[in-house]
């Protein structure tokens, strides 16, 4: 399965340079809530998240306010991913089995997977790479993905008691589940993954 799931991610286009607080809104959106890189819905998992630049600042101070250089991205991810560029050229983004991909290209699902438990895993050498340089190999990326399907549930849930629709026995599972997921995002919080 994809990364991100059903959602695909697409980066707008023709926005004239904008800085990074300024374009977050379009950014959330274009990204549909999740972090481009692991899939994690800040919305749902409470997180406010970052604007990476795809070609570290420091490396291309052209592309400073270049919205086709901004990745909606979790703190983790950004903060991992930081100034990381393993082909050292700001117009290669990689080289063989070596870099990055665009997660806002097609081209991203070409490298990157998620298991049938939901751990994010490489299908080539790149995507490999990818994973070590974003220490998916450590993160618990299949417990963010688990939590997010639980709170989609849920949502759908809260629909249907809102509708009428739903059953003594579902409502009584919509609230334990409910507090269980409330409980877990809190723990998730603290631990600041």
């Amino acid at each position: 399965m994809r990364v991100h799931g059903k959602i695909k991610i697409l980066r707008r286009t023709h926005v004239n340079e904008i800085t990074q607080q300024s374009a977050r809104e379009m950014l959330e959106a274009d990204f549909k809530g999740l972090c481009g890189y692991c899939g994690k819905n800040g919305v749902g998992l409470r997180e406010r998240f970052h604007v990476d630049h795809f070609v570290p600042r420091n490396l291309d101070k052209d592309r400073v306010k270049d919205y086709s250089n901004f990745v909606w991205s979790c703190p983790k991810c950004n903060l991992i991913k930081s100034d990381q560029w393993p082909t050292k050229n700001k117009a290669v983004p990689y080289r063989g089995d070596v870099g990055f991909v665009d997660p806002a290209s097609s081209e991203f699902d070409l490298h990157l997977f998620r298991n049938q438990n939901g751990r994010i895993e490489g299908k080539t050498e790149l995507g490999k790479q990818m994973c070590r340089l974003l220490n998916f190999h450590l993160r618990k990326t299949e417990l963010f993905w688990k939590v997010d399907q639980l709170r989609q549930q849920i949502e759908e849930m809260r629909r249907k008691h809102i509708e009428g629709s739903l059953s003594l026995d579902g409502y009584r599972y919509y609230v334990e589940a409910d507090i269980i997921l409330n409980r877990i995002l809190d723990a998730m919080y603290i631990e600041k993954e």
